[in-house]
C-alpha cells in the first residue's frame, strides 16, 4: 500500500527536524510575524525574542519557520549557534567572517543609512564595530537566529550582547531571535541586564490537546494515509502533547499501517505504533538520566519524581524550595536548580508553576530506582 511509489511517511522525529505541521505555535509565530513585519517596513522592532523551554518542544523548528517567513519578506537571515562561542576570540572570528572583514579594520559605521567603511590592517577585535558592520553590509535588514543561546560562554556572551545593545541604540536595522533551554533566560541575564529588555521571553512547552490531534491527523490525511478518530485520539493522548513524541508515535503508527490491509491508520496500527516506539522513548529517557549523572545531579531525580507524582505533576515555589533543600547531591541548591533547568528536567512552565520538562520522565526514574530508597535513587 505504501511501498515504492506510495505515500511517504510525513512525520519527522529527528532532532531539530521541521514537522509537517507546526501545530500549537500560532501565538509564537504571530508575535514573530509582527516583529518581522516592522523590520520589513524599515522600523527596527523594540525587542527581539527568546524562545526557551525543554528540548523536544520544537524550538529549532520554530526558528526554521521564522527564517522561512523572514526570507519571504525579502529580509536577510543568518543563523548562529551559541555552542560555537566558547570564548571571545571564537566570537570575534565568527563576526569577522560574517561581516567579510578578515584582515580588515573597521574605520566607520553610519547608522542612518547603515553604511560602513573599512581598510586593510590588523583584524578588527572590537565586537561592537564588527556587529555593526555585519548588519550594514547589505541593503536588506538582518534577522539573526541564535540557537542554543544557553550554551554561549559567559565572556563571549557579554561581548555579544554589548554589541547588540550598541546596535540597538544606534537604531541599526536588525532583529535577534534566540532559542535555548529553560536555563537560557538566566544565562543571558548573566551576559548583561540589558538582555531582559532586549529580548521578550516566550516559553515553549507542550501544546494543547486539540493541537496535538491536528499535528497527527492533518499531515497523515494530506500525505494520503488518513488516521481514523480512534487512532488519532489514542496517539495524541499517548504523546502527552509533547512535540517530539507526536512525531515519533506518528511515524511509528504510519510504518505499522504500511503493513496492514486497511487503507489508513486505524486503532490497531496506532497501538502497534505505540508499542514499536517504546524502545526509542526509553532510550530518550535513559539519555536524559545519563546527562544528569554526568552533571552529578542524578541522585536528586528520585526524590524529585516522587514529589512531582505526589503533587499531581506540578510543583509550586514552596514545593521547589523543599525539594532543593533536601536533595541528596554534592552541589549547592542553586547549582542543582540551574543544572536541572539547563537539562530541561525541571522548568517553570508558568509563573510559580514547575514541571518536569519531559513527560513521564518521573515514571522512568522511579522505575529505575524501584529497588532503592528514594534518597539513593540512581
Amino acid at each position: 500500500m505504501t511501498g515504492t511509489g506510495g505515500p511517504v511517511n510525513p512525520f519527522q522525529p529527528g532532532a531539530g527536524a521541521r514537522p509537517p505541521l507546526l501545530a500549537g505555535r500560532a501565538a509564537e509565530l504571530a508575535l514573530a510575524g509582527e516583529l518581522l513585519g516592522s523590520l520589513e517596513k524599515g522600523q527596527r522592532p523594540p525587542q527581539g525574542l527568546l524562545l526557551y523551554g525543554p528540548r523536544g518542544n520544537g524550538k529549532t523548528a520554530l526558528l526554521s519557520q521564522i527564517a522561512e517567513e523572514a526570507r519571504g519578506l525579502g529580509l536577510r537571515v543568518e543563523e548562529l549557534s551559541g555552542a560555537a562561542y566558547r570564548d571571545p576570540d571564537a566570537l570575534r572570528r565568527e563576526l569577522r567572517e560574517r561581516a567579510g572583514l578578515a584582515g580588515t579594520r573597521v574605520t566607520g559605521v553610519q547608522a542612518a543609512g547603515f553604511g560602513v567603511s573599512a581598510q586593510p590592517g590588523e583584524p578588527e577585535r572590537n565586537t561592537t564595530k564588527l556587529f555593526a558592520h555585519w548588519i550594514g553590509q547589505a541593503p536588506a535588514p538582518l534577522v539573526i537566529l541564535l540557537d542554543e543561546a544557553h550554551a554561549i560562554e559567559a565572556d563571549a556572551g557579554r561581548l555579544f550582547f554589548d554589541a547588540v545593545q550598541s546596535a540597538t541604540r544606534a537604531d541599526l536595522p536588525f532583529l535577534l531571535v534566540a532559542a535555548g533551554t529553560p536555563d537560557a533566560p538566566r544565562r543571558l541575564r548573566l551576559a548583561g541586564t540589558f538582555t531582559e529588555r532586549a529580548l521578550a521571553r516566550v516559553p515553549v512547552g507542550r501544546i494543547e490537546p486539540s493541537e496535538a490531534v491536528r499535528a497527527l491527523g492533518e499531515p497523515a490525511r494530506a500525505a494520503g494515509l488518513p488516521m481514523d478518530s480512534e487512532a488519532v485520539t489514542l496517539l495524541a493522548r499517548e504523546s502527552q502533547q509533547y512535540p517530539y513524541f507526536l512525531q515519533l508515535l506518528g511515524s511509528a503508527a504510519w510504518r505499522a499501517a504500511d503493513n496492514a490491509s486497511f487503507p489508513g491508520i486505524g486503532i490497531e496500527s496506532a497501538q502497534h505504533g505505540i508499542d514499536a516506539a517504546q524502545p526509542a522513548i526509553q532510550r530518550f529517557y535513559a539519555e536524559r538520566f545519563a546527562e544528569a549523572r554526568e552533571r552529578s545531579v542524578h541522585r536528586a531525580l528520585g526524590p524529585l519524581a516522587l514529589l512531582v507524582r505526589g503533587r499531581g505533576g506540578r510543583l509550586d515555589d514552596d514545593d521547589l524550595d523543599e525539594f532543593v533543600a533536601m536533595a541528596p547531591v554534592p552541589v549547592s541548591e542553586t547549582e542543582l536548580l540551574n543544572t536541572l533547568s539547563d537539562l530541561g528536567v525541571l522548568w517553570e512552565a508558568e509563573p510559580s508553576v514547575w514541571e518536569m520538562g519531559i513527560p513521564s520522565f518521573a515514571d522512568h526514574v522511579l522505575g529505575r530506582s524501584s529497588r532503592l530508597s528514594p534518597s539513593a535513587a540512581g
